[in-house]
C-alpha cells in the first residue's frame, strides 16, 4: 500500500483573493439590512472553499496585508504609488474580512508593516519546517519564487479556482523558463508594472530568461561584466541590454526590485497543527449570518463533510467522513470529477462556483 503524502497547508493570499471576489461579484451588489456591502465578503469565502474542495487541504491559513504600515513603502515611496484610491465598498470589506474569518474559526494572520504575501511566505517555512505539503493561493507572481518540491501555487486566473493552474517547479519552468530560484532575478530584472516597480530597459520576459538560462544567476551575470566578459553576455542578450544592465541606472533598479521583492519568510504563525481544518459548524454558520451571507453546500471542505453529503449548514451529516483516496501530488491539480470510497463508492462531482 502506498504512502499517505504529508497533510496539505492550504495558505491564501486574503488581499488578492477579496480582490478579484468584488470584481467578479460586483454586479450582483450583495448588501445586508444595514446597507453593508458583502458581495466581496461572500465571494471571498466561496473562493476559499471552492479551493479546499479541489485540494482538501488538513489545514488553513489566510494572510492579509498591514492597513497601518507598509515596510516597503517606506523603504521606497514610489512602491504601488500609481494605484488609485480604493472604492469605499471594497475597501470597507477589506477591513471586514479578517474580523469575518476570524469569527468563523479561520486562522487569520495580518503582520506589522507587511502584505499577505509575506505571510504566505511564513507558510511556505512552516510547512517545510515542520513536513508539510504547502499550496499557495494567490494571483501575485511573486509567491513563484517559493515554489519548491514541498510547496505550489495555485494561480488565481479568470474562470475561478477551477479554471486555475497549479504551478510547480516543473510547470514554471514551463511558463516561464527559469527555476524558482531565479525568480526572483527574472522578476527584478523585468520590474512589475502593478506595484510600480520598473525593470531593467529593454529587458523583458524573454531576454531575462535567457540571461539567467546561461548564467545561472543575476549575481553571476554581474560577474562576468565587471570581469571583463561583457561580449560573453552581449551574446546572450544583445549590446543594447547588455549596456542597460551595466549602467548606474539598470544597477539600481535590480538592486531596488530585488530588495522590495524579497519575501519575509520570518513572521510568526501558529503551527499548523493549531490551523487544522474542519471548521466548526455553528461558528461558521453565526459569523456568515452576522453579515447575512448565505452558503450552502459550497462549505463541504471546510466542515468536514462531503460533496454528496452536505445538502447545507442546516442538515449537516452526522455520519464520519468517508476515508479519501490519497490526494495527488502538490503540483497536480484534481481532476473534475474523482471517486471517493466509503460504503461502497461513490462518484463525487466538484463544486464548480464561479
Amino acid at each position: 500500500m502506498p504512502d499517505r503524502p504529508p497533510p496539505l497547508l492550504l495558505a491564501v493570499d486574503g488581499d488578492s483573493v477579496l480582490h478579484r471576489a468584488h470584481h467578479a461579484m460586483l454586479p450582483g451588489d450583495d448588501r445586508d439590512a444595514r446597507g453593508r456591502p458583502t458581495w466581496a465578503l461572500r465571494g471571498l469565502m466561496t473562493f476559499i472553499a471552492s479551493a479546499a474542495a479541489r485540494l482538501e487541504p488538513a489545514a488553513l491559513v489566510v494572510g492579509f496585508d498591514c492597513r497601518t504600515h507598509s515596510v516597503r513603502k517606506a523603504d521606497c515611496p514610489s512602491y504601488k504609488a500609481q494605484r488609485a484610491a480604493k472604492a469605499p465598498d471594497l475597501a470597507e470589506q477589506l477591513d471586514a474580512a479578517p474580523v469575518l474569518l476570524r469569527e468563523a474559526g479561520i486562522c487569520v494572520v495580518v503582520a506589522p508593516g507587511l502584505e499577505a504575501d509575506d505571510v504566505l511566505a511564513g507558510a511556505a517555512a512552516l510547512g517545510r519546517r515542520d513536513g508539510w505539503r504547502t499550496t499557495l493561493v494567490t494571483s501575485d507572481r511573486d509567491a513563484f519564487a517559493l515554489i519548491d518540491d514541498t510547496t505550489s501555487v495555485l494561480r488565481l486566473v479568470k474562470g475561478g479556482i477551477d479554471a486555475s493552474p497549479v504551478l510547480t517547479p516543473e510547470e514554471l519552468v514551463r511558463a516561464f523558463k527559469v527555476t524558482p530560484g531565479q525568480y526572483r532575478d527574472y522578476a527584478a530584472l523585468r520590474g512589475d508594472a502593478s506595484d510600480n516597480l520598473p525593470g531593467v530597459t529593454g529587458i523583458g520576459p524573454a531576454t531575462a530568461s535567457r540571461l539567467l538560462t546561461a548564467f545561472g544567476t543575476l549575481d553571476d551575470a554581474y560577474v562576468a561584466l565587471d570581469g571583463g566578459r561583457r561580449g560573453d553576455v552581449a551574446a546572450v542578450i544583445g549590446l543594447a541590454a547588455t549596456a542597460a544592465l551595466a549602467s548606474v541606472a539598470g544597477r539600481a533598479a535590480v538592486v531596488l526590485n530585488r530588495r522590495l521583492m524579497t519575501m519575509h519568510a520570518g513572521i510568526e504563525l501558529p503551527p499548523a497543527d493549531a490551523m487544522r481544518l474542519p471548521l466548526d459548524r455553528e461558528r461558521v454558520r453565526a459569523a456568515l449570518r452576522a453579515r447575512e451571507i448565505r452558503l450552502g453546500p459550497s462549505l463541504w471542505a471546510l466542515l468536514g463533510g462531503t460533496p454528496s453529503r452536505w445538502p447545507g449548514p442546516d442538515a449537516y451529516p452526522r455520519t464520519p467522513r468517508p476515508a479519501v483516496a490519497a490526494a495527488a501530488p502538490v503540483g497536480l491539480a484534481a481532476p473534475a470529477t474523482r471517486t471517493v470510497t466509503g460504503r461502497g463508492q461513490v462518484e463525487a462531482r466538484q463544486l464548480s462556483l464561479f
